[in-house]
């Protein structure tokens, strides 16, 4: 009697209480599991965030600690009350990705069990001593021990109660199924995860077949996994709720066997992750897809291009890379704003999507540039085909927001991996390509050739000289063209002319460099460069006592577009003094083609007021409508010297030439013709009634003093000619440079 019952009731109080630590144990690893298998790498060092997993009720938790530890049984973080060194004490592994990488501890004090134990045996022992003197005290005795062990079962029923509902807080349901009868069960909680009626038959392959997009098969893969170990597995399924939809969940799982080894089942957990996957699919495409367009970005072009390029290897398929941007992009976004441009971008990658179906990826690697990685070519299906249909769908022009807008394209292509077998080569390559497309003119496609790697090299090293040289003046000067006359055969003006003279190339053409300025953004600091070298040097004419003469400086498309042309202007005409009606700026008919005007009726107007002249340059090149003619506030017509030469041996040329002079005339337009060579041009030109004369045959570009120089002897012989004329000499004017 004395030893009986303090036995039995420590006995069952043990094993129970160990159950239930034991339980906690499992259900706080698997919590903190998932949390880890998100955050792998870093997980030892989120201890405040893997407090708030762990923690439990105000009750629970003053007589639980908890305590995780790693792989080599380092402590990383304990939580809840120390309980003492008389303890219970159960673990459970945490296993992420099917690897065991620490354990959780779950330890709750023996001190009230041992109290109970010995108030029992010695109560036990006092009614054994008592049943020689009476019955009736131990009787009372053994009630009271009795009371006691129903009251501590009443305490683990409400303990579990409390673990029920932390488990349907945490979205957590358990399960098991046994292999003797073959039956699955279910906690009320997965029923009302998977959405369920609790009356749901549940079979093995009933639960199977709710797995979808294969988890059936990876969920066996992860069970025999967990036989195979012994340890807790765990894997994230799509799985079809009862409502027809599906939802992501983690299923955790472990073995049950007997006590000779054998399997008799298994058993786990069921929680719902649909929220973190879905969050981690947002992320997943912001992380790699242009939020504008919705086309992959470049981290996920550079991670598609790399498996293009090992299946191309491996099987020796033909694949190619297209680079493509839009031409003259930045004068949209310039002219018309940063919406319009973003709306124009959009309507490209609708149309590249349209085009290339879903056979081919498309994406966007910034600003205006775009690249298409094309797979499985062949005869029929070639890239140079398909460039032809990207071209053509993105030529024409689209109406944004009431504006129309002219759209069109150059593409650069490279093969895989003829043209390169790593990402960055391709790109090179097809970067290569895709600025000889633009150097051609633009609106056109062109394949990667070895030596273009050469030749774009040397204009970058061309690029960077012109660049040294503009910010030091070196080798960089201004020479002078004169303007002559055709009526008094005198010197009206002069055309500035940028000229470059390397100091180890030598001189190299504007037909050169010019081009590579404007494809390298250099060609607005080069134009205010030369518009205040020209403007300093006619006022240092006029100081010296020159006869006034006009001054013509070409002005670029891109210092409209790009520059505050004209503040620069009244910038130059305040610094120098010059008088403004002294000033010609030329501007090419180039500039009114595919563009909104708006900015260009603003800008010439505005020069207009500073009182300077403005002269159309290159006029019949650039099949822009006559209608700008009359609208805009040009002075002075330029007639392009391809209706100059062989004007005298065509009578069609020369009627075009009379009709575009008659044009000017009747507009009120000085004209002024361009490369002139021959004596018969410059009469033709005369008897048809052209005003000024720009050519070769009167003298080349020269340096200020020459031009100057030639300027006077021209005018001194104008002035001679006058006068023999006057005295009847009816010899022409005409006074050539040889």
């Amino acid at each position: 009697m004395a030893v009986g019952p303090p036995t039995a009731y420590t006995a069952i109080s043990y094993t129970h209480l160990a159950n239930q630590v034991a339980f906690v144990a499992q259900l706080q690893a698997g919590r903190l599991s998932k949390y880890i298998y998100t955050h792998e790498a870093m997980w030892q060092y989120q201890r405040v965030r893997m407090a708030e997993i762990l923690e439990l009720d105000g009750a629970q938790s003053d007589v639980t600690m908890q305590t995780v530890f790693d792989q080599d049984s380092d402590e990383i973080l304990s939580v809840g009350r120390d309980p003492g060194r008389l303890r219970l004490s159960q673990s459970s592994d945490l296993i992420v990705g099917g690897k065991p990488i620490g354990r959780v501890e779950v330890s709750i004090p023996l001190f009230a069990l041992a109290l109970q134990t010995t108030i029992i045996a010695i109560v036990s022992l006092l009614m054994g001593v008592a049943a020689y003197f009476a019955r009736a005290l131990p009787l009372r005795s053994l009630h009271g021990a009795v009371k006691k062990l129903r009251d501590s079962s009443k305490e683990i029923s409400h303990r579990t109660e409390r673990l029920a509902e932390a488990q349907t807080i945490g979205r957590i349901g358990d399960w098991s199924y046994d292999f003797g009868t073959g039956k699955v069960w279910w906690a009320d909680e997965i029923y009302a995860l998977l959405r369920y009626d609790p009356n749901f038959a549940i079979t093995y392959e009933r639960v199977m077949s709710l797995y979808v997009d294969g988890g059936g098969q990876r969920l066996l893969d992860m069970q025999r996994e967990a036989f195979r170990s012994g340890k807790i597995s765990v894997v994230d399924l799509k799985v079809r709720r009862g409502d027809g939809t599906t939802g992501y969940f983690a299923i955790t799982t472990k073995a049950r066997a007997d006590a000779d080894g054998k399997p008799t089942g298994i058993y786990g957990t069921i929680q719902d992750i649909t929220d973190r996957k879905e969050a981690e699919e947002q992320l997943e495409k912001l992380a790699y897809h242009d939020p504008l367009t919705g086309l992959a970005n470049r981290a996920l072009f550079h991670r598609h291009i790399s498996d293009v390029i090992g299946r191309c290897e491996r099987t020796g398929s033909t694949g190619a890379l297209l680079l493509l941007d839009l031409d003259r992009f930045k004068d949209v976004n310039d002219t018309l704003g940063h919406a319009i441009g973003d709306a124009l971008l959009v309507r490209v990658a609708h149309l590249l999507a349209r085009t290339l179906g879903a056979d081919h990826f498309v994406a966007r690697l910034g600003g205006d540039e775009f690249a298409i990685v094309l797979e499985g070519l062949s005869e029929s299906l070639n890239c140079e085909s398909i460039a032809i249909d990207i071209l053509g769908d993105l030529s024409g022009t689209t109406v944004l927001e009431r504006v129309e807008i002219a759209v069109g394209t150059s593409i650069g292509i490279a093969r895989i991996v003829e043209h390169g077998a790593s990402a960055t080569d391709l790109l090179r390559n097809a970067d290569l390509a895709l600025y000889r497309a633009k150097e051609e003119g633009r609106g056109r496609y062109v394949m990667f050739e070895p030596g273009m790697d050469e030749v774009v090299q040397q204009k970058v090293a061309i690029a960077a000289d012109l660049r040294n040289a503009l910010n030091g003046d070196a080798g960089l000067s201004v020479h002078y063209q004169p303007l002559i006359d055709l009526v008094s055969g005198r010197v009206t003006g002069f055309e500035a002319l940028l000229r470059w003279n390397h100091p180890e190339r030598g001189n190299i053409p504007p037909t050169v460099f010019i081009p590579i300025a404007e494809s390298s953004h250099l060609i607005c600091d080069l134009g205010y460069w030369v518009l205040r070298q020209a403007v300093m040097q006619a006022q240092l004419w006029l100081d010296a006592g020159a006869p006034p003469r006009e001054i013509a400086v070409n002005i670029s498309a891109a210092q409209i577009w790009n520059t505050d042309l004209v503040a620069d202007v009244k910038t130059v005409l305040g610094e120098t003094g010059f008088p403004p009606e002294l000033l010609c700026l030329e501007l090419t008919e180039s500039l009114l083609i595919n563009l909104e005007e708006s900015r260009v009726r603003s800008v010439l107007k505005a020069l207009k007021a500073l009182g300077v002249v403005l002269a159309l340059d290159d006029f019949g090149t650039g099949f822009s409508s006559l209608g700008y003619l009359t609208q805009l506030p040009f002075d002075k017509l330029k007639i392009d010297r391809v209706f100059i030469d062989g004007s005298t041996d065509s009578v069609r040329k020369a009627e075009l030439l009379r009709g575009i002079i008659g044009l000017g005339q009747g507009l009120g337009m000085i004209t002024v013709a361009e490369g002139a060579e021959k004596p018969e041009e410059v009469e033709l030109l005369r008897t048809l009634g052209c005003d000024v004369v720009q050519g070769f045959i009167f003298a080349r570009p020269s340096a200020a003093e020459d031009a100057l120089n030639f300027a006077l002897q021209q005018d001194s012989r104008a002035l001679i000619d006058g006068a023999e004329t006057m005295h009847g000499n009816t010899a022409g004017p005409v006074s050539l440079a040889g």
